[in-house]
């Protein structure tokens, strides 16, 4: 019984830690399209596009699967699914740093 008590306080602080991190990623993240406003960007046609492409995927999917990661990791925690519910929000994470990082150093580096 206690080690049931214990592993939910650890799921609670885990879930509690990963939402707070993907409300800022998505707060930041939706403040981004103001400071890219300023930026040249590359000046290759072809690479402006790529980055502001993988920019939209970041900003249109990223932002509602960080969020989505957080609800889907509570429900599968709901259902017994402790592994899955683990590694849905570092996966979502995981990827919307991939991407948001990809569409940054392409704008700013090439």
């Amino acid at each position: 019984m206690e080690q049931a008590h214990a592993a939910r306080h650890q799921f609670l602080a885990f879930l509690i830690l990963t939402t707070l991190v993907a409300l800022v990623f998505a707060f930041v993240w939706l403040l981004a399209p103001l400071g890219l406003g300023f930026q040249d960007g590359p000046a290759n046609p072809a690479m402006r596009s790529i980055a502001l492409a993988i920019f939209a995927v970041a900003y249109f999917v990223g932002i509602p699967a960080l969020l989505a990661g957080q609800v889907l990791s509570a429900i599968l925690w709901f259902y017994g699914r402790a592994r899955a519910a683990y590694l849905v929000p570092l996966f979502t994470i995981g990827s919307f740093l991939l991407c948001a990082s990809a569409a940054l150093f392409i704008f700013f580096n090439l």
